[in-house]
């Protein structure tokens, strides 16, 4: 089988962890004789890519995962540039797999046009699902349609591979995001707060640990660098080393680290991937919403809540102090979500 997988690149070190995890579900549970890669948001699916490209060349189009269902001002309310007239110009079957609804409360949701083209879309795919983040109930209370629920595919990022680091003393990763931060902060105020609360919880995690920050966005570099500043054996990983053709290559600091302290989906995704403990430094509905869907609620904190600082530093005092149990839940987890995306493939298959 030849495989076209479109998804979001060039934008975010996240979503190609969520890519290698596709390819690897895929490698895993079907027979594929290739796999190529083209980005959601940069390649138009006109009349002549459908018939020349898609249908010439493949058997199989996956679009996903990823955050896709966003962008009320794209053309089509969301990221797949396509006209809702093509999409049954198709004649491969395609999947959209384990995608994500990413509007922030605040941005209002999904425009009249998406709604209809994601309607088209569901009844023209072979298999349509939502990643296990809140997206089946946010999409839902959207579209007035249940859609089935798949772990995202960022959970299977070490499906089969394996991944080295070059740290060799005891770190923590930091993952903060500082785009679209007029969404993830209240106000210019609170974001300032954010930062002075995170140089205290820095400057004590640094004397136990080497602190590294992990910049998935390029936007995530000043903030990065704002939290840092002055705090010794702190320092920032080198996001051009990474962005994006050697993403792979960062994935071993969330295999080895000890904890991680995260303000992005995949930032909470991989480690768990890896039995990685997390603290999910909750700045969207998505964030609580996998912790909730993953049992891990109590290893969530709002970056709205009054008493952040200090709820922060009891969760990593808590982690801490029990350490191998969440390491042992997130073990049983992770063989509990290879299950459901198993059984996803399977019907897949038989439909």
């Amino acid at each position: 089988m030849k495989v076209l997988h479109a998804y979001c690149l060039n934008y975010n070190i996240g979503d190609y962890y969520l890519g290698i995890g596709v390819k690897n579900l895929l490698r895993e549970f079907l027979d594929v004789e290739l796999i190529s890669e083209t980005n959601l948001q940069g390649t138009r699916f006109d009349e002549y890519y459908i018939n020349e490209v898609v249908n010439k060349k493949y058997d199989l189009l996956v679009i996903g995962g990823g955050g896709v269902i966003h962008g009320k001002h794209w053309p089509n309310g969301w990221f797949w540039l396509i006209e809702e007239r093509l999409l049954d110009k198709i004649k491969i079957p395609f999947i959209v797999y384990g995608v994500g609804y990413n509007y922030f409360g605040e941005e209002g949701g999904i425009s009249n046009i998406g709604r209809s083209h994601l309607l088209k879309t569901i009844e023209a795919a072979a298999h349509f699902s939502l990643r296990n983040d809140g997206s089946v109930e946010r999409f839902e209370e959207q579209i007035a349609t249940l859609m089935p629920e798949v772990p995202d595919p960022g959970f299977h990022i070490n499906l089969n591979k394996t991944y080295s680091c070059e740290e060799t003393k005891s770190f923590v990763l930091i993952q903060l995001a500082n785009d679209k931060a007029e969404y993830r902060f209240a106000s210019e105020v609170s974001k300032s707060e954010f930062v002075s609360d995170m140089r205290v919880v820095v400057s004590e995690l640094a004397e136990r640990y080497t602190v590294i920050f992990t910049p998935h966005v390029y936007e995530d570099i000043v903030l990065s660098e704002e939290v840092s500043v002055g705090i010794p054996n702190t320092k920032i990983w080198s996001f051009s080393s990474y962005a994006f053709d050697n993403a792979a290559e960062s994935l071993g600091y969330y295999q080895d680290a000890e904890f991680v302290l995260a303000m992005r989906g995949h930032g909470q995704i991989v480690p768990i991937a890896f039995n990685t403990p997390v603290i999910s430094l909750e700045n969207h509905p998505k964030h609580s919403g996998l912790m909730y869907k993953l049992g891990l609620s109590h290893y969530n904190v709002s970056l709205s809540d009054t008493e952040f600082l200090s709820n922060l530093k009891n969760k990593i005092f808590y982690l801490e102090s029990h350490k191998d149990l969440y390491i042992d839940t997130l073990k049983a987890l992770n063989k509990t979500l290879m299950i459901k995306s198993a059984q996803a493939f399977r019907n897949i298959l038989n439909d």
